[in-house]
């Protein structure tokens, strides 16, 4: 007995010996013949590795560099997938085992280009498929060995994952890419049982950094992901989000739902006047409540935004300024090929109130109209300000189609109608006027 208790003894001072004495990191790169043409085999692609190493004391972990996955050639000769440096921590024990289990997946830098063809065909749609042509294994018959049960999804994902500024470009071929920088992504806990916590934050151009963080719950047998007390952030704005997405094996298909009962917009209108949605004459401050939903197949997912105005502070030269109160429902289908402001559909009912009218047009008809009367000049003035402006309005091919508007004031009251354009921002309004009955002028 004491000798086998030495023997083990022995046996184990070795190893650790061993351990001390060997480099922190040692190079596998001898062995990347053997195992990236199995990689290259199930993803279809040519996959390219720097070094790669393996690391045994404190925390066994393979580091592999400037990792390499070219596109398919039918969308594009540049590399579908780089990254600086690919990091996994495995777990000891069951590697003393013989089991090859992930705790940490860290991935550096990571570049992915994800290319879509005007028939909705994306450049990754082939990847990891069987190729067409090959043979079913037969079933094993008695005496032979089962063949081994297929891995699930989930169990190829560590309990943790990080990436660290990241990079992805969207782009459907023969228009204009869409990049999207510094995305830093972290799954905690990650579990097909039980949600996990999660947070995205990534940088869109033209806005400040976007955040989307809460708890996931990973259906395996579905395919699907459910979206539990997360926060979409974005220009200071905080939208709870619920939802899924599923499909995720094949072409994901998003069913979310964004909202806020009110929050401050001014540096939402000041992002949609850059972005030529809105005019840039228009300055607007306030309250406003919003819903957003999203639903579809990601390659042509629809959007629709409920708005819900509470108070809006309205400043436009071209048309008028007061506060604005009412509702406006608006459609877009992402993916388009037409600009966002002729791709809007919508419409709208809303309603300013104490304010004044600004298109110079339309204020020199009334004061010429006021004149002609027999108004006095302050009389006049006054003609142009207003208790309540009414407007219901639809909206379309960068149109703003305005089918009734409704002006009280002290001194007259108005009907008419007219449009207004997005594009290049345009105001056409045809308005009846008729004195107050209780006015009279001259008093």
């Amino acid at each position: 007995m004491k000798k086998v208790l030495l023997i083990g003894i022995g046996g184990l001072a070795g190893v650790i010996a061993v351990l001390l004495l060997l480099p922190p990191f040692i190079d596998l790169g001898a062995y990347k013949a053997r195992y990236l043409p199995l990689l290259e085999e199930t993803l279809h692609r040519k996959v390219d590795v720097g070094e790669v190493r393996l690391r045994i004391i404190p925390t066994p972990s393979i580091r592999i560099s400037a990792l390499n996955i070219s596109d398919n050639p039918a969308f594009s000769k540049e590399p579908f997938f780089t990254a600086q440096q690919f990091k996994v921590k495995l777990k000891f024990w069951p590697l003393l085992k013989g089991q090859f289990q992930v705790a940490e997946f860290t991935l550096e830098k990571p570049s992915i280009r994800l290319l879509k063809r005007p028939d909705g065909k994306f450049n990754f749609s082939d990847m990891g498929k069987k190729k067409e042509g090959v043979k079913k294994k037969k079933v094993p018959s008695q005496g032979q060995k089962p063949v081994k049960k297929a891995v699930k999804f989930s169990e190829l994902i560590p309990t943790k994952v990080r990436v660290k500024m990241g990079e992805v470009t969207f782009q459907t071929m023969g228009q204009k890419p869409l990049k999207i920088q510094g995305i830093d992504l972290s799954l905690d806990d990650f579990s097909s049982n039980r949600p996990f916590h999660y947070r995205v934050a990534l940088n869109l151009p033209g806005l400040k950094p976007v955040v989307l963080v809460g708890l996931l719950q990973y259906d395996d047998s579905r395919a699907t992901l459910n979206l539990r007390e997360t926060h979409f952030k974005a220009q200071d704005v905080d939208l709870a989000v619920n939802g899924s997405i599923t499909h995720l094996t094949g072409v994901p298909r998003v069913k979310l739902t964004l909202a806020n009962d009110g929050f401050e917009t001014k540096s939402i209108f000041k992002f949609l006047s850059a972005a030529g949605v809105t005019p840039k004459e228009m300055d607007v401050t306030g309250l406003l409540g919003l819903k957003v939903t999203l639903r579809g197949p990601s390659n042509a997912l629809a959007s629709q935004v409920n708005a819900e105005f509470k108070g809006l502070k309205v400043n436009d030269s071209r048309a008028f300024e007061g506060t604005l109160v009412g509702r406006t429902l608006l459609r877009y289908s992402l993916g388009g090929k037409a600009p966002l402001t002729r791709s809007l559909r919508g419409n709208g009912k809303i309603i300013v109130k104490d304010g004044r009218l600004t298109n110079v047009d339309l204020m020199s008809k009334i004061k010429l109209v006021t004149g002609l009367i027999g108004l006095l000049q302050d009389q006049n003035r006054g003609a142009t300000t207003f208790e309540a402006l009414e407007i219901d309005f639809t909206l379309g091919d960068g149109i703003v189609d305005v089918q009734r508007i409704y002006l009280r004031s002290p001194l007259m009251e108005a009907l008419g109608s007219g449009r207004m354009t997005l594009t290049s921002p345009s105001v056409n309004f045809r308005i009846e006027a008729a004195l107050a009955s209780n006015f009279r002028p001259g008093q």
